[in-house]
C-alpha cells in the first residue's frame, strides 16, 4: 500500500487574505492604511473573513481579484454592524445604498432580506466589504417587466423596499430587479435588487 499524502489545508477566505496581508507587511514600501484610512488587513484582524466564510461563492484567483458572497443573513449583519469601522459602513457600490443601510435592513428583517456583494482583500489599498444588492422576500405581488416598459410596477416594489425595510439612502433605483430565491428560503419567491 503506497504511503498516504498529507492532506492540504482547505483554502478559505481567511487563508487567502492572510497571505495577502503577510505580503503587504513584508513590503517596506506598502501603504499601512487603506484609501479611506483604515489599517490594512482589517478584514482579517476584525474577523470579517470568518463571518463571511459560509456565504463565499468565489475566492480570489490573484491579488487583483475579488471574493464574492451571497445569502448574507440578519444575524451576521448585526455582528458586522458592531464590528466594522464607521468609515467602512459608508461604503457603497456606485449608486447603491450604503453598506451600513443594507446591513441594518438585513439585521432588522432577518427572515426577509439577504445581501450579496464582494470583498477586496488587503493586497489592494481599496480593501473593503461591499454590498451590491439584496434579495427581498415577503414583497408585494407586482409585475416587473424586463424592459421596465408600460405596466411595469418596479417603482412600487422599490417604494416597498425603501419604506418597509428602511433601504432609503440609495442614490437611485436599482439597475436590475428580477425574480430570485433566497438561500435561506429557496421554496419562496423573492426579488433581487442589484446596482451595477
Amino acid at each position: 500500500m503506497p504511503p498516504s499524502r498529507p492532506s492540504r489545508p482547505a483554502t478559505t477566505l481567511r487563508s487567502v487574505f492572510a497571505r495577502q496581508l503577510a505580503r503587504v507587511r513584508a513590503d517596506p514600501t506598502a501603504e499601512a492604511v487603506t484609501d479611506v484610512g483604515t489599517p490594512r488587513g482589517w478584514l482579517v484582524e476584525r474577523g470579517v473573513c470568518d463571518l463571511l466564510e459560509p456565504f463565499v461563492t468565489h475566492l480570489p484567483r490573484d491579488d487583483g481579484d475579488l471574493a464574492r458572497y451571497a445569502g448574507l443573513t440578519g444575524d451576521v449583519a448585526a455582528v458586522l454592524l458592531d464590528r466594522l469601522p464607521a468609515v467602512e459602513l459608508d461604503d457603497r457600490q456606485n449608486d447603491a445604498p450604503t453598506l451600513g443601510c443594507l446591513l441594518e435592513a438585513a439585521a432588522a428583517h432577518p427572515a426577509e432580506v439577504e445581501l450579496h456583494g464582494y470583498l477586496v482583500g488587503p493586497a489592494r489599498t481599496d480593501e473593503r466589504l461591499t454590498a451590491e444588492g439584496l434579495l427581498v422576500a415577503d414583497a408585494p405581488r407586482v409585475d416587473v417587466l424586463p424592459d421596465h416598459g408600460p405596466g411595469c410596477e418596479c417603482a412600487q416594489l422599490w417604494a416597498h423596499v425603501q419604506e418597509r425595510l428602511g433601504v432609503d439612502d440609495a442614490v437611485r433605483m436599482p439597475d436590475e430587479i428580477r425574480p430570485a430565491r433566497l438561500r435561506s428560503r429557496p421554496e419562496e419567491r423573492a426579488w433581487s435588487l442589484w446596482w451595477d
